[in-house]
C-alpha cells in the first residue's frame, strides 16, 4: 500500500454483510504519511444490505476524521460502485442510504480535501478483516494504538 502524501491521512474502509443471517460489520484503518496506523475500528450497524454496510464504513471513518479535526483524507474502498458514486459527487441514495450519503457529503465537504479511491480487496485486507471481525463477533471496538 502506498503511503499518503505528507499532511494527508489514508483510510481503508470495508463493510461486510451476510444476506442470510443479517450479520454485518464495518472496519477501517487510518494511516499517516509514514504508513503508520493512527486509528482503527470495527463497528456493527443495523444495516439491511451490503452497500449500506460499505457506506457506513466510509461514514464512520469520515465522522472520526472530522472529530479529530483532520483536514486532508483519502478514503480507499473495494466497493467500486460506491466509490465511483462519491467521486462523481453523487450523494443521493435510496430510503436506507440517503441520510448516510448526505452525511458523507457533509463530512467530506467540511475537509480541505477529500478523495474517494477504489482499491481491490487485496489492497484493503486489514479493513476487510476488521469488518469480518465485527460481523462475526457482533461488537464494536476502536483503537488509537492498533492491535498487532
Amino acid at each position: 500500500m502506498d503511503s499518503p502524501p505528507t499532511g494527508w491521512i489514508k483510510c481503508n474502509t470495508d463493510g461486510a454483510y451476510d444476506e442470510f443471517s443479517g450479520e454485518n460489520g464495518a472496519g477501517f484503518v487510518m494511516r499517516d504519511f509514514s504508513n503508520t496506523a493512527s486509528f482503527c475500528a470495527f463497528i456493527v450497524f443495523g444495516v439491511e444490505f451490503a452497500e449500506e454496510a460499505e457506506a457506513r464504513a466510509s461514514w464512520e471513518a469520515l465522522k472520526k476524521v472530522v472529530e479529530q479535526k483532520l483536514t486532508h483524507l483519502i478514503i480507499e474502498s473495494d466497493a467500486e460502485s460506491l466509490i465511483n458514486h462519491f467521486s462523481a459527487g453523487m450523494f443521493d441514495g435510496n430510503s436506507r442510504t440517503d441520510a448516510i450519503y448526505m452525511d458523507i457529503q457533509s463530512f467530506s465537504s467540511s475537509l480541505v480535501a477529500c478523495l474517494f479511491t477504489f482499491q481491490p480487496r487485496i489492497c484493503n485486507f486489514v479493513a476487510h478483516e476488521l469488518a469480518k471481525w465485527a460481523k462475526t463477533y457482533n461488537f464494536t471496538m476502536y483503537w488509537y494504538v492498533p492491535p498487532i
